[in-house]
């Protein structure tokens, strides 16, 4: 299953504001002053682990609501960089509330929200190696793009090795070592920038290092 194309209820009056490659677009706490609704682009949450670092705890593409802490007037608990060139929606919180149609739309993405976050703590006791797997899966649901017949899937993402680190809870060495295992056996394909992911595969290799510590 591909990305969805998604439906922005959006008042007429929404403007834009792009936001570059590597820009951050708010901190760790800030005070939010506003929503953004992800129109073009992906960027990647910065949340506090355990021992006080920064690790990659989501990534945010087309169609995500950021900087919900504004509708309760906080300060933001993590910090979000674009990962790509992005073009983003800011909007008022409180005005955006006020629209029934966006509210829901709004809501129904923190749902979604929550529920990835719920899977990310689930998958966080499978083996490092299942990590990475589940990880390529969901991204290339959320981001793939069909790339050609022999059920390969493109995954536009510029992550690098340390990123992917972050992301699964690992370190870049054993990205680097489990990588070169998946692309060995076909499963993953390419490199930061473009990766190609067969994702039938991806789940039997899932299986597989999940097996490999039972």
């Amino acid at each position: 299953m591909l990305k969805e194309s998604k439906n922005i209820p959006l008042p007429n009056s929404a403007e834009t504001l792009n936001l570059p490659s590597g820009t951050t677009l708010y901190q760790s706490g800030e005070l939010a002053n506003g929503i953004f609704i992800v129109k073009h682009g992906i960027l990647k949450v910065l949340a506090p682990s355990s021992i006080n670092r920064k690790r990659i705890a989501d990534l945010y593409g087309e169609g995500d609501v950021l900087s919900t802490a504004a509708i309760d007037n906080k300060p933001h608990h993590e910090t979000v960089i674009a990962v790509h060139d992005c073009v983003l929606y800011p909007l008022d919180a409180e005005e955006s509330m006020n629209n029934r149609k966006l509210r829901e739309y709004i809501l129904k993405n923190l749902a979604k929200q929550l529920r990835r976050n719920r899977e990310l703590i689930d998958d966080s006791e499978l083996p490092v190696g299942a990590r990475v797997t589940r990880s390529f899966f969901r991204l290339s649901q959320r981001f793939g793009q069909e790339a050609d017949e022999n059920g390969m899937v493109k995954l536009p993402l510029s992550l690098t090795h340390e990123d992917l680190a972050s992301l699964t809870g690992s370190s870049r060495v054993t990205i680097t070592r489990i990588l070169g295992e998946l692309r060995n056996k076909g499963v993953v394909l390419g490199t930061r920038g473009v990766y190609l992911v067969n994702q039938a595969e991806l789940e039997i290799a899932t299986d597989s290092y999940v097996l490999q510590v039972i």
